[in-house]
């Protein structure tokens, strides 16, 4: 729950009004904290030592609003454990206040007398608790999902009508791989709520989502979000995480299925196209699995030592030269290939003169004991790089 989402409760939004801060209704609710302590007047009392992160703040202490340097010192510094939001008495707030949390984008409330603390409390509290019932459900729903050998779609579709989402017509299974990184373990939560605010914004009400360790799921369906706006959001998600947290992440698009007994695939080949995006442009960092050409039937080969051995026949010797005379054979085949069997251009992409790409390319073609202008040939060494290319990427993950 964010603070948008408290303003959407008939009896918060009766009896509060937010009154700066607007910009940052994003921000999501782990709990309530009071912070009416006499110790918050005491000069060397830190009350950031009881934030945690994502609490809303509420403050009636008369003593404590009325004094705009003690307030405003102890708001920014709670605001640098990012609470979610702050609440006041009506009349208790300052200009330099209001002024502070526009600037700083921290959404302020103004608190009616009519809606007692207690009311407010209880509240909360009660669709926080509620919240995170549901989402442990949606969990479990979803892992059912993916997971199951066994499933119903009729069976699926009523569990998930109870907890107020559709799954109908075709959906994707997303795949947010993150590097592992001890210092977020304390941040998922937060993720998981800004991952699903972003996707809120372009209707998906209820996604739902399994967390395991550095991976986050998500069933997305395909008629509410089009490749590019899927595309879009997902990289703006990996931007925040990098921005936010300091971890680099990848996210992974399996294929729309009409049948959720099907969406297992869609798992899987999401899991695919994180796999085989190490072979792929380092800069990209979202990846459709029908998107991936070559690599996805690769993908579908279990057996390594197959793929392993379909390199060593072809191209074994020209790696093992390269290994031994510390040479870029494999490099320039390799680009020969990829610009179409031409040696000039080749050369160009390779910055290297015309006359040493000629001469590796004997070299190549003694080695290999092949022409290459035969497309049988051309065909199986290109096969040979492609499968070299996705191994290495399989091994740096490892």
């Amino acid at each position: 729950m964010n603070c948008e989402d408290l303003m959407n409760i008939p009896k918060i939004y009766s009896g509060m009004k937010l009154i700066a801060g607007g910009s940052g209704m994003y921000r999501n609710i782990r709990w309530i904290y009071f912070a009416d302590c006499t110790q918050c007047l005491s000069d060397d009392f830190k009350v950031s030592q009881l934030i945690h992160g994502g609490e809303l703040v509420i403050v009636t202490n008369a003593a404590l609003t009325d004094n705009d340097d003690k307030m405003l010192s102890m708001i920014v510094e709670m605001n640098q454990k990012n609470i979610a939001g702050l609440v006041i008495n009506v009349g208790q707030i300052s200009p330099m206040l209001t002024e502070y949390c526009n600037d700083n984008e921290l959404p302020l409330f103004e608190l009616s007398y009519d809606l007692h603390l207690i009311d407010l409390s209880q509240i909360v509290c009660k669709a926080l608790v509620e919240e995170e019932s549901n989402t442990n459900s949606i969990d479990q729903l979803l892992a059912a999902i993916i997971y199951s050998s066994n499933i119903n779609d009729a069976d699926i579709k009523i569990r998930a009508g109870y907890l107020g989402t559709n799954i109908s017509d075709k959906n994707h299974i997303v795949v947010l791989k993150l590097n592992k990184n001890n210092k977020l373990q304390d941040s998922y939560e937060n993720l998981q709520r800004y991952i699903r605010y972003e996707f809120k914004n372009y209707g998906l009400q209820k996604m739902l989502m399994l967390w395991q360790i550095d991976t986050g799921i998500m069933l997305i369906p395909s008629e509410l979000f089009s490749r590019d706006l899927l595309s879009n959001i997902l990289t703006r998600i990996i931007d925040h995480i990098r921005s936010y947290y300091g971890v680099d992440a990848k996210a992974g698009i399996g294929s729309a299925y009409e049948y959720i007994s099907e969406l297992k695939k869609s798992f899987q080949e999401a899991l695919n196209s994180i796999k085989i995006s190490h072979s792929e442009s380092k800069s990209q960092k979202v990846f459709f699995y029908d998107n991936l050409g070559i690599y996805s039937l690769i993908a579908q080969i279990k057996n390594d030592k197959f793929l392993d051995e379909y390199v060593n026949n072809h191209i074994g010797k020209l790696i093992q030269s390269d290994v031994l005379q510390e040479g870029d054979l494999c490099k320039t085949l390799e680009a020969y290939l990829d610009h179409n069997c031409n040696a000039a251009a080749a050369a160009e992409h390779l910055f290297i003169h015309r006359n040493t790409m000629r001469y590796r390319m004997d070299k190549i073609k003694k080695i290999l004991c092949c022409e290459l202008d035969d497309l049988d040939v051309y065909l199986e060494l290109k096969m040979a790089f492609e499968i070299k290319n996705y191994r290495e990427s399989q091994k740096d993950q490892s």
